[in-house]
């Protein structure tokens, strides 16, 4: 009979074999939860950016929209007249008509501004209001509130005119040319403002004098139709 082979202690591992193994082996799995904890937080950074994006495209979207439609009334106000709108960096204020839909038909005041909120963020609010006599700028009542953007910086406002861009509108006989909007971090947004109009009251009066000659034409002519053979 043959002699029962001993085992071969070489097809096994080492201590220190082992050792550097389980090293090797920790190494991977701390590295791993290293880049799964970073696609994490990439993920979640790309997702608050795709966020802020979509806040800020929004934003300066709305922006066009209301600024090319304000309604530059023309008032004369302790015997000087003035535009009705006025500009700093943090702040705008205007006049806009509104065809009726959804709100109520008239012309309402607007206002824009930050205001800083708790952990160092702003806040950019518009106040809305419609009208009943808009021969000049009044205290908001009661206004409609509206928070539109939040972030760490606030949206500024710039103004260009004779005297080219300013970050507060002081030339306040007439409107500026351009308003620019901006976001930290995002490139300006340039709007070009309406033609100012004259007021409400004066142009109910030349609507009233257009009528009026019309009518006195009217007459004459039936007058000479009637006097004539």
């Amino acid at each position: 009979m043959k002699p029962a082979s001993r085992l071969d202690h070489r097809t096994g591992l080492t201590l220190a074999e082992l050792m550097i193994a389980l090293v090797i082996g920790s190494l991977v799995l701390v590295i791993t939860a290293q880049a799964s904890g970073n696609i994490r937080r990439w993920t979640t950074r790309l997702a608050q950016a795709e966020e802020e994006n979509t806040k800020a495209a929004d934003l300066y979207q709305f922006m066009e929209t209301m600024l090319s439609d304000v309604l530059l009334l023309r008032q004369r106000v302790n015997g000087n007249e003035i535009t009705l709108f006025e500009g700093s960096e943090n702040a705008l204020r205007f006049m806009r008509a509104e065809p009726g839909y959804p709100a109520r038909a008239g012309i309402y005041q607007y206002s824009f501004f930050s205001e800083s909120i708790e952990d160092e963020q702003w806040a950019f609010v518009m106040l809305r209001e419609l009208q009943t006599d808009p021969v000049q700028f009044k205290d908001f009542q009661n206004p409609a509130r509206l928070v539109l953007y939040t972030g760490s910086q606030p949206p500024e406002f710039a103004y260009n005119g004779k005297t080219g861009w300013q970050k507060e509108w002081l030339e306040k006989p007439a409107p500026p040319r351009l308003v620019q909007f901006s976001i930290a971090g995002w490139p300006a947004l340039s709007i070009t403002l309406p033609s100012p109009v004259s007021g409400i009251n004066a142009k109910k009066e030349s609507d009233d004098t257009a009528k009026k000659k019309d009518d006195d034409k009217k007459a004459n002519s039936t007058s000479d139709g009637e006097a004539s053979p």
